[in-house]
């Protein structure tokens, strides 16, 4: 019989023994990169190696993943013992801390099998979201739902927050609460279209925490985002007032743009012109157009020329204060 190399097991001490215990129900906490999964497999090997019914063991993880890394070790390691030595299956028994007598030996290598033929054609490593939907889907009148049902599939979900958001829109619009229309509208010029329908996703995701916040909670909200306890349109008129702005570090990039004397350049000269001319409220209601000056529709600092650096020293220092 030809012999399989085999990566041999670590063996397990102190703590991570004891969480791989069958006998003890353990609650396992670690961080990255510390052997959690290689405990738990090794806590499947030993339920195996301890005379359990693979159709009897069930695991649960939260992602697909994690799913399959598990299945791939724990499967994997039992498809080794079937071909390799018995000298390195002796040593994996070892490392789990079980017998590990010729006739220990002998039945590792036909766990595999076992498993194989467990219902399924394995053991049952799934994520929870996926147990659930088994488990619901083998009793759908007790848990109220119609016999057959499906989950939506990623697509399908998707069309369908379109749809309600596009009905919440127009019932706003019929009952003229323009409010809410605004608001997604501001939502969709900051975030872009795509990423306000998700954040709106998430927020509708979260509608039981979104509900129990306490109605008095926007002073706290307001001291924790360092925000003016008034009127926040009042507020920005008066930090964009001439003397709360930074007007003199504008003007100084006015004057190396057109001396920059490129169309880019005029343009943006032009834009920081038209904002310094008008209101502290005209002000407010141009910020994003100020704002482009400087960074591009993504947010990214736009580049700068050296020929605006040489005009203006501190140009960069000034963009990345105002902008």
């Amino acid at each position: 019989m030809a012999v399989t190399e085999v990566r041999k097991l670590h063996p397990l001490k102190g703590n991570q023994r004891a969480a791989s215990d069958p006998a003890r129900h353990v609650w396992l906490s670690a961080s990255a990169g510390t052997g959690k999964t290689q405990v738990l497999a090794a806590r499947v090997w030993r339920l195996l190696l301890g005379g359990t019914d693979p159709g009897a063991i069930l695991c649960l993880t939260f992602t697909k993943a994690g799913a399959a890394e598990m299945s791939a070790r724990i499967t994997g390691k039992l498809a080794e013992w079937v071909r390799a030595d018995a000298a390195a299956v002796f040593h994996d028994l070892e490392a789990l801390g079980e017998k590990s007598g010729p006739e220990q030996v002998a039945y590792a290598r036909t766990l595999f099998a076992k498993v194989l033929d467990a219902p399924g054609g394995g053991l049952r490593i799934q994520t929870i979201h996926s147990f659930c939907q088994t488990l619901l889907s083998a009793f759908p009148v007790e848990a109220g739902l119609v016999p057959g049902f499906r989950p939506l599939d990623g697509r399908e979900e998707a069309m369908l927050a379109r749809e309600a958001l596009a009905e919440m829109l127009v019932d706003a619009e019929r009952e003229g609460r323009m409010g809410l229309i605004d608001s997604v509208g501001a939502l969709s010029l900051r975030l872009g279209e795509g990423q306000a329908e998700a954040f709106l996703r998430r927020c509708a995701g979260a509608g039981e925490a979104l509900a129990a916040v306490p109605s008095g909670i926007q002073p706290f909200l307001r001291r924790a985002l360092d925000l003016p306890s008034g009127d926040i349109a009042e507020e920005l008129e008066r930090c964009c007032a001439d003397d709360a702005f930074d007007c003199a570090g504008l003007r100084n990039v006015v004057a190396a743009n057109r001396g920059w004397g490129t169309a880019t350049g005029i343009a943006a000269a032009e834009a920081i012109g038209a904002w310094l001319g008008g209101t502290a409220k005209d002000r407010v209601a141009a910020l994003d157009a100020l704002a482009l000056v400087f960074r591009t529709k993504t947010g990214d600092p736009r580049k700068v020329s050296a020929k605006l650096i040489a005009a203006e020293p501190d140009y960069e220092g000034l963009a990345e204060r105002i902008g």
